[in-house]
């Protein structure tokens, strides 16, 4: 696995984890590769906490190669499996249950097991009532199979953070922010024994 800052920062914080191994989704990855996703997934829960004073964050994943695609019909592009972070609270719940099926989980590993079959999208974050989350959503039809597998969350958490322009990585590719959460990062870990054996 690595940890990245990518281009297109919704707001500077905006983090990936991803794995080395082509798979479309997280749910495809071996049993033994979830310990690793949840140490990162750890690292960025206390960046956020330590580093920006967020108590409350959104960490998501278009598990849109689920159900075995293996590129974005639009774009082209090759799905690759990767956990997104971002320090906003955003509740994307509310959105997402009323057009899928949710399913409650307590662990990543979980998400073999739900969906290793079919796209999702699996979202670990608060709900309206600021409760902490971590929802697979799931299709209950072959059409919705499909739209799971065009979805894109960013648009839409740009648009209930309040940041419409920033919800694509292409329209919105801001390298001062990028710069700074580098910096922040590199910052936050020296002082940390986080990354220290």
């Amino acid at each position: 696995m690595y940890l990245c800052a990518p281009r297109g920062q919704m707001v500077e914080g905006f983090l990936a984890v991803a794995p080395y191994e082509c798979v479309g989704a997280l749910s495809l990855l071996p049993p033994e590769s979830f310990s690793e996703l949840e140490r990162f997934a750890n690292v960025i829960e206390s960046f956020y906490t330590e580093a920006f004073g967020c108590s409350s964050w959104l960490s998501y994943e278009q598990g849109r190669g689920g159900g075995g695609a293996l590129a974005d019909a639009e774009a082209r592009f090759p799905f690759h499996a990767h956990l997104c972070a971002v320090p906003m609270s955003v509740d994307l719940h509310e959105p997402l249950g009323v057009r899928f099926t949710p399913r409650e989980i307590s662990s990543l590993r979980e998400l073999r097991s739900i969906s290793r079959r079919t796209p999702y999208l699996y979202i670990d974050g608060p709900d309206r009532h600021a409760r902490r989350r971590k929802v697979v959503y799931l299709p209950s039809t072959v059409e919705m199979s499909g739209e799971l597998e065009r979805s894109r969350l960013k648009p839409l958490i740009a648009e209930l953070g309040g940041i419409p322009n920033r919800g694509h990585w292409r329209g919105y590719a801001d390298d001062a922010e990028l710069a700074a959460v580098t910096t922040r990062f590199t910052r936050w870990a020296e002082s940390t024994a986080v990354f220290h054996h």
